[in-house]
């Protein structure tokens, strides 16, 4: 608009470039410099040109003034500059406007993921403060002090085996989940993870999910894995790794070895106890969530191993 307005102000009295310039300054803030650029930019070549002969030769091509004053646009259809610097923004752009078309779908996609954690996380605390079984309150505070009194309650008996290896996994995922968000599940939107792996220490998947609702792909792979600190290279070293995977082992024993009379005391348990239902809920979020940061991780590492191995593990 602002470039049409000059141009038929300069052209109304044949004025010369530096005169157009002027006027698109004044009409819409415009320096000369953009002025020229957004008009090379949008296909119109330069908006206006000093000739006043019919038929005058602008230097980069065939006759373009007719008369005198404004020239007309060039042939072919009118490309808006918005519409280019939004193409060439995009990291790998060509300037081709189907460049950012083809990015659209992804974008929603991962969009309508995130607004679905959310949702999931919402309807997940409503369920577990609101709507889970509550009918042993006595049995909850017994069960919680015996966990961590390594599963023996104040009179000296055992609690169920599969609820122990069930609160001592729970345990566990924290440390997992900082292995594999920390080094490399780093947000490309600059939320920070440490915080949210914080609160799953204490909250488990109601700590967890804001982040993952939150969380975006980092555009560089350099940006993920650049910096390290201590506590990354200590949850991606073998120690680490050997002291969590002997102790889930341990677990997975204790539950393999369980009696039926285990199972029926822990069915028993999930359907009257909330903190036991709650936290069996938490524990199939939390692995259900755990195949997408596992391969993101090896994603960001190039893993070479075979996409076979990586779904074993």
């Amino acid at each position: 608009f602002f470039l049409e307005f000059s141009g038929q102000k300069v052209r109304d009295r044949g004025g010369t470039r530096k005169e157009a310039d002027a006027m698109a300054v004044r009409a819409g803030g415009l320096g000369p410099r953009q002025v020229r650029q957004v008009g090379k930019a949008s296909g119109f070549g330069t908006p206006y040109s000093p000739g006043r002969r019919q038929g005058r030769q602008d230097r980069r091509g065939p006759a373009l003034c007719e008369g005198r004053g404004l020239q007309g646009p060039a042939p072919g259809p009118r490309v808006r500059p918005a519409t280019i610097a939004t193409t060439r923004a995009e990291p790998g752009g060509d300037g081709n406007p189907s460049d950012m078309d083809a990015l659209l779908p992804a974008k929603w996609s991962l969009r309508g993921l995130n607004l679905g954690i959310l949702a999931l996380w919402f309807c997940f605390g409503v369920y577990a403060f609101k709507f889970s079984p509550n009918a042993a309150v006595v049995t909850d505070r017994t069960l919680l002090q015996a966990a961590i009194n390594l599963g023996v309650d104040e009179d000296g008996n055992s609690i169920n085996r599969i609820f122990l290896a069930l609160f001592y996994v729970l345990g566990l995922l924290p440390v997992i989940y900082a292995s594999l968000l920390l080094p490399s599940g780093k947000s490309g939107n600059g939320v920070p993870a440490w915080p949210f792996v914080s609160l799953s220490m204490f909250l488990g998947a109601f700590g967890l999910l804001p982040y993952f609702a939150l969380w975006q792909p980092c555009a560089r792979r350099r940006d993920v894995l650049g910096s390290q600190s201590k506590l990354t290279r200590f949850l991606e070293s073998k120690a680490n790794a050997a002291v969590v995977l002997a102790s889930l082992a341990g677990l997975t024993a204790m539950v393999a070895t369980a009696s039926s009379s285990d199972w029926s005391g822990y069915l028993s348990l999930f359907g009257k106890s909330r903190f036991t239902h709650v936290s069996s809920l938490d524990f199939c979020v939390l692995t259900l969530m755990a195949p997408f940061w596992v391969y993101n991780d090896a994603e960001q590492r190039q893993w070479k191993r075979g996409d076979a191995l990586l779904a074993a593990l």
